[in-house]
């Protein structure tokens, strides 16, 4: 909407000839600027309301017509125009009758919406009355007297005023009963002559062109609140429609009651999380709904009725329901809802479905149960082992005769696979609980299968077996991942390899399958030319405490966790493995994983490097014995330390608990505390707090963890106490020498953190002593079946 001078369409057609002319007689832009942005059927809507404001008023102007007419026919009956008078009485009468005919039907059954044909057919009848009344003064103001004449064109102007009136809020149509009747009246006047005839018709005029400036004006006001009025029920659709998607596919839902409790405007969220009819729920009272729904849960239920009777707040209150035969968990809130004069009104408030949630803390809780009584098992089935094998091992470096030394052996083979299988648990343990935590070191794809190679040609040898290595020359130098667990998974296979194996060769191959600038997709590969498996039995080989066949187990030994662990590794790095197995000539198990690259030097230790030797020579450079302080409350495990410290230069001071520990260290110079985790009065954790808190020499005092305790949070544990370094029993003397010379290197440079050195190629690792998921930025290592761990 603009006057003439300011629009920038001035120079663009109106809707033709009648719409350019009704533009300048306007002196608006008749609808253009306020419908733009308007669909067709948001157009058909405003028409619609366009033309029920017009005709919601046809009784009133009808009556008013017919009021007018009565006049003129007293006025002018009997003059020598009755005919004409009885022509277009009867003619405005007919007009009349069919526009209440029009109004009864709109009355009865309001138009939603009008299409443009509609639109034109109430302007042609807006043009049809306007000239019928336009007839009036053409045939009667030229031959009455003045007198007649000023009553004449008083009523005139009153029928423009009026009918301008009535039809501005259709400003079409508005126009076009003006410019008619005012055309006809004008015409009149200039037909009676000139002087005060022509004057009057151009005030006439002027009349007629503010009066449709008016039109124009109050149709376009009456357009915009139109529009508005569709916006606005446009926003509130999509607000509707917005909370019904809402309330279908959130967990949450809406409740709210009166005041006396009945719930009131259900919404259908409601009644499908309760599985009740909305009509049952729909006016219920809030304490019955309870009632059904927590048969389970009574007690709960009668706290939130007190509460709302109390008109108390609800603050995410959890209750236990029962939906279609199923227990569930709902949290309500809600809090009391009052009006201006502080009438209570009832409760609005809101309620969602926290099932699923407590299923997983449920879940979670029975976990960390679980990964309590393992841990609590793995400490009390290691406390003994750590004996029998450290004893066994101190026996076979004794003088025995062959039946003893056998016996020895298989005493201490036996607590191996013990071990193995506590640790495979552990393992499963955690990759069910998803707490299995990865580390990422930079290894050598090469040196890793040449050690799984050494660690099994010792058992394929006494089997006559060969074992054989096949290197891709593309695989890149170094890469960087959880090297301990792929070698777990390698070594896993090569080991089942030789197990089902009888007689022929076992081949590890590594091939680089893919090289891109950061990745490498590397394949390892096991080859035996074993039993094989049949097709059938191949799907289940990696599930849970499963076997290709249960004869197996009583065979080959075996829990069947190896291969379910093994699967579990390597999904869980991003990885695939799979099996392919002819029967009766062997299998090849794979693995696939995509690592990045790595720029840095892996070097090897000499593999034939005795450390055993390197720390007497240590030990003999200091020109004084190692002083070593042992804090350990059982009377097995002291005896299994001194033994393996007895070939050593060794001043061994023993105690039995942390508070003999503490006294101890304060009073001796130790190069090193061998701490037990768990001791009665203080543990080994308050003791080492207890060491570390005078500072000095004692904050750079190694202190070695010794622990039965397995699990990475007890590596966690040990580094916040302030231990240097971990070893968890059953203890190794390998292990105990590699934890002293770490000892030893950090005396020579006090200011750095223990260091372990480079593991050896050919050192033997057995994932039966890789306890799950060490933290990352620990480094571990099993050297001659002894799990080695360092604590950054």
């Amino acid at each position: 909407m603009g006057w003439p001078g300011n629009s920038p369409d001035t120079n663009e057609p109106r809707n033709g000839l009648i719409g350019a002319f009704l533009y300048w007689l306007g002196g608006f832009e008749i609808e253009d600027g306020l419908t733009a942005d308007l669909s067709e059927r948001e157009m058909r809507r405003i028409r619609a309301k366009q033309v029920d404001a017009v005709t919601q008023l046809i009784p009133v102007t009808m009556a008013v017509n017919m009021l007018t007419v009565a006049i003129v026919l007293i006025l002018f009956w009997g003059r020598g125009w009755n005919g004409f008078l009885v022509l277009w009485g009867l003619t405005i009468t007919a007009v009349a009758e069919l526009a209440l005919r029009a109004w009864r039907r709109s009355h009865v059954n309001p138009p939603q919406e009008i299409s443009p044909r509609a639109t034109r057919q109430m302007t042609r009848q807006a043009f049809f009355i306007a000239a019928i009344w336009g007839t009036l003064p053409l045939a009667l103001f030229s031959q009455v007297g003045p007198t007649s004449q000023l009553i004449l064109a008083c009523l005139m102007v009153g029928m423009i005023a009026g009918g301008a009136v009535t039809l501005s809020t259709f400003p079409r149509a508005g126009l076009v009963y003006l410019a008619t009747i005012t055309l006809a009246c004008a015409g009149a006047l200039l037909l009676s002559g000139s002087g005060p005839y022509l004057l009057t018709a151009v005030f006439l005029l002027l009349f007629a062109f503010f009066m449709a400036r008016n039109i124009v004006s109050q149709g376009n006001l009456f357009l915009g609140n139109l529009k508005a009025q569709l916006a606005l029920e446009r926003q509130t659709e999509i607000i509707s429609l917005l909370l019904k998607e809402f309330q279908e596919n959130a967990s949450d839902w809406l409740w709210q009651t009166d005041a006396e409790g009945h719930l009131v405007h259900v919404p259908e969220r409601f009644a499908a999380v309760a599985q009740m009819p909305l009509q049952l729920l729909q006016g219920a009272h809030f304490a019955d709904v309870l009632d059904m729904l927590c048969p389970e849960d009574m007690s709960t239920a009668y706290n939130i009725i007190g509460l709302m009777e109390q008109r108390e707040p609800l603050h995410e209150i959890s209750i236990k329901v029962v939906a279609g035969g199923e227990a569930r968990l709902w949290s309500l809130t809600a809090k009391p809802s009052y009006d201006r004069d502080g009438q209570f009104l009832g409760y609005r408030g809101f309620g969602r479905d926290v099932t699923e949630r407590w299923r997983a803390e449920k879940a979670e809780a029975e976990n960390r149960a679980k990964s309590n009584f393992l841990a609590v098992m793995s400490h009390e089935i290691r406390t003994p082992m750590n004996g029998v094998l450290g004893l066994a091992s101190m026996l076979l470096e004794t003088s025995l005769d062959p039946e003893q030394r056998e016996a020895v052996t298989t005493i201490r083979e036996s607590g191996d696979n013990l071990q193995r299988i506590l640790n495979d648990i552990l393992d499963l343990s955690k990759l069910e609980a998803g707490r299995f935590e990865f580390e990422a070191i930079d290894f050598s794809p090469q040196a890793l299968v040449e050690t799984v190679a050494t660690v099994v040609r010792a058992s394929a040898k006494a089997k006559g077996l060969a074992v054989k290595v096949a290197l891709d020359p593309n695989l890149p130098p170094a890469l960087r991942g959880d090297v301990a667990r792929i070698r777990q998974v390698l070594l896993n296979l090569a080991s089942n390899a030789v197990k089902f194996t009888d007689a022929g060769e076992v081949t590890i191959s590594a091939t680089c399958q893919a090289r891109r600038d950061l990745l490498a997709t590397v394949e390892w590969t096991v080859t035996d030319s074993g039993i094989g498996i049949a097709p059938e039995k191949v799907g289940q080989l990696f599930a849970d405490f499963a076997q290709a066949d249960a004869s197996i187990s009583r065979r080959f030994g075996g829990t069947g966790l190896g291969l379910a662990i093994s699967r579990r590794i390597i999904e869980q790095m991003g990885g695939t493995i799979g099996v392919t197995s002819v029967p009766g000539e062997g299998s090849t198990f794979r693995f696939t994983l995509v690592l990045p690259w790595s720029q840095a030097l892996v070097s090897d230790r000499e593999a034939d490097r005795n450390e055993a030797d390197d720390l007497k020579a240590r030990i003999a450079a200091l020109d004084r014995p190692l002083q070593v302080l042992v804090a350990e409350d059982d009377a097995v495990n002291r005896m299994v330390v001194s033994k393996m410290l007895g070939e050593f230069d060794v001043d061994l001071r023993v105690v039995t608990d942390g508070a003999e520990a503490v006294e101890a260290a304060a009073d001796g110079d130790y190069d090193v505390v061998l701490m037990d985790v768990r001791m009665p009065e203080m543990d080994g954790l308050a003791a080492t707090r207890a060491i570390r808190a005078p500072g000095g020499r004692f904050a750079a005092l190694p202190i070695v963890a010794l622990t039965a305790n397995a699990f990475p949070e007890d590596v966690k544990i040990c580094r916040e106490a302030g231990m240097s370094d971990f070893l968890a029993k059953p203890l190794r003397k390998p292990a105990l020498v590699a934890a002293l010379l770490r000892a030893l290197d950090h005396m020579a440079a006090s200011d750095a953190p223990l260091q372990p050195e480079q593991e050896p190629a050919a050192a033997r690792v057995l994932p039966a002593f890789e306890h799950p998921g060490l933290e990352a930025g620990t480094r571990k290592m099993v050297v001659d079946g002894v799990q080695l761990t360092r604590l950054p």
